[in-house]
């Protein structure tokens, strides 16, 4: 008779191979950062291992960011909460490392602090030499907006088809387009002027618009 296997049908209590690659990629970056790189042949191969480490667990958003967050959450785990244990072993506290199963291998944890710090650095200056963004000017005042004045100034345009945006663009953007369209709205109410798929005339012309010229 053939042994009976206990987790025949339910392999939850084994570790799958996808799980076990995201594990090895997590210890290896942990170990790149606060370990010897040992699989690197030069010190600028070994220093950029280093650099490439510090990234992956430390960045707060980004490419890198998202990696760690995937292969986290692949496995269970809070990718902030990952980088925030990180952290606190680089700004001084070791105990975040109590757990970590490879802590014997992790013997250079004064020199990731020191990149740490650079990087920190780094980050700072950028921000101070950054040009503060220009705050968007005002818009002015329209210098006419009185309502005599506007539809002064609006009534002898209507002599030709207008839109409201041609009486704007014949007014240099200088008369209170609320107060144009104020006065629209009162002569077409008096029957001044049409609005024909709105496009503006003024309903007798020259009499209306000489009545208008005068005030």
């Amino acid at each position: 008779m053939p042994p009976v296997d206990p987790d025949h049908g339910i392999h939850h209590s084994r570790t799958m191979p996808e799980e076990l690659l995201i594990f090895s990629v997590l210890s290896r970056a942990i170990l790149d950062l606060f370990g010897p790189v040992g699989l690197t042949s030069t010190k600028e191969e070994a220093q950029q291992a280093k650099s490439d480490a510090l990234s992956f667990l430390t960045k707060k958003s980004g490419a890198w960011a998202k990696r760690r967050n995937d292969l986290c959450d692949a496995i269970g785990f809070d990718g902030d909460n990952v980088r925030a244990r990180v952290i606190q072993v680089l700004e001084g506290d070791s105990t975040a490392l109590a757990t970590y199963d490879g802590r014997r291998e992790l013997s250079q944890v004064a020199q990731a602090r020191e990149l740490w710090e650079k990087e920190q650095s780094r980050s700072n200056r950028r921000k101070s030499t950054q040009k503060p963004k220009p705050k968007p000017m005002p818009r002015p005042r329209h210098a006419i907006s009185r309502y005599a004045d506007v539809r002064r100034h609006i009534m002898p345009l209507l002599t030709k088809p207008r839109t409201f945006k041609d009486l704007i663009m014949e007014t240099n953007g200088d008369v209170s387009d609320t107060t144009i369209r104020d006065v629209l709205r009162n002569a077409i109410a008096k029957g001044e002027i049409t609005n024909t798929d709105n496009t503006y005339l003024l309903v007798s012309v020259p009499e209306t618009a000489v009545a208008a010229t005068a005030g």
